[in-house]
């Protein structure tokens, strides 16, 4: 019974856990570039087990098996790399973060401005949407208006980051 308790592989704490799910997401997006949907997924599935099943502490595990970018290219079938799609669409969502940040800080800066000079009314434009903010001795308030740019400009942000983001330039220079 001994014996059976010894071989069998040791109980990863959540940290170890973690760890290694942060390495294989890593390696995962490395290996969208190298192999297709099924195979990236059979791989990572297989080092999973791999490296719970390993009887040494995780760090050293993940240690041994180098960076996610240089595992992965080990897998590579031929040197045609994909695009990073899972990448882009994270850089697209980030960039339209960005945007609405910097769009609510810009209207929030301009109901600031015309608070501090009550009563005012301003109005300036941020990236084609006409942004309005006023202040009397009763109210405050703001508001934005525009025909085709309220949907227009964050979405070309938005397809120009996906297509950076994941490296769509690969397409074009597969064999």
């Amino acid at each position: 019974m001994k014996n059976l308790v010894s071989a069998a592989s040791p109980r990863r704490s959540l940290r170890d856990r973690i760890q290694t799910d942060m390495y294989l997401t890593r390696l995962d997006w490395h290996l969208e570039a190298v192999l297709t949907g099924k195979d990236r997924r059979a791989t990572v599935k297989e080092l999973r087990q791999a490296i719970a099943g390993d009887p040494r502490d995780t760090p050293s595990s993940l240690r041994d098996l180098g960076s996610p970018k240089t595992l992965a290219r080990q897998y590579a079938v031929d040197d045609d790399r994909r695009p990073l799609w899972s990448i882009g669409i994270i850089t697209a969502g980030l960039a339209l973060l960005v945007y609405s940040a910097l769009f609510l800080a810009f209207t929030f800066g301009m109901v600031a401005a015309v608070d501090a000079n009550t009563p005012m009314e301003a109005h300036a434009t941020f990236f084609f949407v006409d942004v309005t903010a006023f202040s009397s001795p009763d109210s405050v308030g703001m508001g934005w208006t525009s025909s085709w740019a309220w949907l227009i400009v964050p979405a070309i942000i938005g397809v120009v980051a996906l297509l950076l983001g994941a490296r769509s330039w690969r397409i074009f220079n597969r064999r």
